[in-house]
């Protein structure tokens, strides 16, 4: 006896058809949960990022990236002082800040402590533009980057992958580490608060 199909040509045609147009809709959806890496890593690797790591960063440099100076804070970074140049950033439909620590010799900083007549309990100072002017040639030690609005993980992964090294710090809070790259990420829970660039265990 012949077989025959008990399902007609122009019924399976159609169950064909909507089993294709499913699974292209279910592709697509997927597509648009996936994760999609940070522009301001593609944008910035080659002009602030590769620098920092070969310790080849001044502060010119990273006005000249910005295209602006920016403005200068004293803080106090666990009691010790530092002086840092803030950038806004718009990157991914979202504001950033980008700061830049200023590498200075003891002289310069007792100087600037004076000046400013800083002192380890106070909040952060602003700092007047012509001492930026003064110090353009000054090498960065670390770079970090923070959104206003926390961003997912798994935008982090997308665009620097797995990390080497995953610190619980308290509770829900992990450093995120990416040992070749000198990169560590603030996270908690689901949610990234800061990427450092930067970070070597030799500085």
């Amino acid at each position: 006896m012949a077989f025959r199909p008990r399902l007609g040509m122009a019924t399976l045609f159609s169950v064909i058809v909507i089993a294709l147009f499913a699974l292209g809709s279910w592709v697509m959806e997927r597509s648009d949960k996936e994760a999609k890496p940070l522009e301001w890593q593609a944008t910035y690797e080659a002009r602030l990022w590769a620098p920092l790591r070969a310790g080849n960063l001044t502060l010119a440099d990273v006005e000249g990236v910005m295209g602006q100076r920016g403005e200068l804070w004293m803080i106090s970074a666990d009691g010790e002082p530092q002086l840092v140049s803030r950038h806004s950033v718009q990157s991914d439909d979202a504001d950033w800040r980008l700061q830049a620590v200023i590498s200075l010799d003891d002289q310069r900083m007792d100087s600037l402590m004076a000046a400013q007549d800083w002192k380890a309990d106070m909040v952060d100072q602003s700092v007047s533009p012509s001492v930026g002017v003064a110090l353009v040639g000054q090498p960065v030690e670390r770079m970090s980057l923070t959104p206003y609005e926390p961003v997912e993980t798994q935008r982090i992964i997308a665009t620097l992958g797995e990390p080497d090294m995953r610190m619980e710090v308290s509770g829900d809070d992990q450093a995120w580490v990416y040992g070749r790259a000198g990169v560590v990420v603030a996270v908690t829970g689901e949610q990234a608060h800061s990427i450092m660039f930067g970070l070597r265990g030799n500085r």
